[in-house]
């Protein structure tokens, strides 16, 4: 049997001048007259946070900007803090996949009534209901939580799924927490949010949504709805990454990859497994403070290799639906997309070296998405194996 699990998320603007357009309309809709906006310090710098504080005006309760990548627990437990101290009724986050998820991971400690100096990895794990990977937890009723209101400055599709990524930091590990109504309720993408975005940073997260069109497509539990907006989204990416990379000005062009971002992930958001590509990205984000965006980067095309004996066909049925030469190995157009916008391929190139294969590889506790990798992960010689084809 397969089965789809539709988000709890209302509405999605997009489009050139989307931000002044819907945001001030959504926050009247709403209702919330004290809203907490949660960003990063770049964008502080930047000007970004600066023209969404406007639009939110005398209802913007309060700002907090220091949110690092990787989403840290204890940044998490300062925004349960402040989304309190600010008495706040709704969120807008801004930013990309760190700020989102750490905005997830304050909703699902306010939801479940953690206090700022509870919070722990496992506090949050243990919080989470239903909203790691499509869950079936019941929440029609439960409309006490608070809100979040995302615009999305790059291109990981954090702000269309209900789970996200936050890291253990006294354990090196990345967690995954979640309720359904972590969700955004609304997202805005408006190209020009992603403006001041570094470049290897936008490509990066780009080939994030590759992997997520990649691994969904190649998922064991794969659905009629996960297969047509992973190939539309594939498509969409593989011509938006050169164009982002050739000319930073194009609008269009980041357009359309925001849209490919949004389709990349319906799959996962609606039940649908990845597989190893992510799980190691967990490990080497997590572990290694390599940015997520790159893990996919260097590791999508050593996991296709390495699965290609149980699902070679799977993978030339991507190749043909997205428009690729099918007798040419789907590793090898993924590697070559990445490679000519400039992103990392290898593991060398982020700075991970053989000495640290061994710890990567021990460091798999047997858990998702690596365990629903399309081809069984027996344990620790599998994925240095695959950490090998990485190399």
């Amino acid at each position: 049997m397969q089965t789809h699990h539709w988000p709890a998320q209302q509405r999605v603007h997009a489009g050139i001048g989307a931000l002044e357009a819907a945001l001030p309309k959504e926050l009247d809709a709403f209702g919330w007259q004290r809203t907490l906006l949660i960003t990063t310090n770049s964008l502080v710098r930047s000007g970004m946070a600066e023209r969404v504080k406007a639009l939110l005006g005398d209802r913007c309760a309060g700002m907090i900007a220091d949110i690092p990548a990787h989403s840290p627990v204890e940044s998490v437990a300062r925004l349960v803090a402040k989304f309190r101290e600010c008495k706040a009724d709704g969120v807008v986050a801004l930013g990309g996949g760190s700020v989102i998820d750490a905005t997830k991971g304050m909703l699902v400690a306010l939801g479940a009534g953690l206090q700022a100096g509870d919070i722990t990895g496992k506090a949050l794990t243990g919080a989470s209901g239903g909203g790691s990977g499509g869950g079936t937890s019941a929440w029609g009723t439960d409309f006490s939580r608070p809100r979040m209101i995302a615009v999305p400055t790059t291109l990981s599709a954090a702000e269309f799924t209900s789970f996200g990524g936050v890291t253990d930091t006294a354990l090196g590990r990345k967690l995954m927490v979640g309720h359904p109504l972590a969700v955004p309720v609304v997202v805005i993408q408006d190209p020009a949010c992603t403006m001041d975005t570094p470049a290897e940073l936008l490509l990066s997260t780009g080939a994030r949504s590759v992997d997520h069109s990649v691994e969904g497509f190649c998922a064991v539990n794969a659905t009629p709805i996960s297969d047509a907006t992973a190939i539309e989204a594939a498509r969409r990416m593989w011509s938006a990454l050169p164009r982002m990379h050739a000319d930073a000005t194009d609008l269009s062009a980041r357009a359309d990859a925001q849209a490919a971002a949004w389709l990349s992930i319906q799959g996962r958001s609606g039940g649908v497994a990845h597989g190893a590509s992510h799980g190691i990205g967990y490990l080497l984000g997590g572990g290694f403070n390599v940015p997520h965006g790159l893990t996919s980067c260097v590791m999508l095309p050593a996991v296709l290799r390495w699965n290609r004996p149980v699902n070679e066909a799977r993978q030339q049925e991507f190749c043909v639906r997205v428009g690729l030469d099918p007798a040419r190995p789907l590793a090898d157009h993924v590697e070559t997309l990445f490679a000519s916008v400039g992103l990392a391929t290898r593991l060398s190139q982020v700075g991970i070296g053989p000495d640290k294969f061994d710890r990567l590889a021990g460091m798999y506790d047997g858990s998702p998405p690596i365990a629903t990798n399309p081809r069984k992960v027996g344990g620790k010689s599998d994925l240095l194996e695959i950490i090998a084809l990485a190399a």
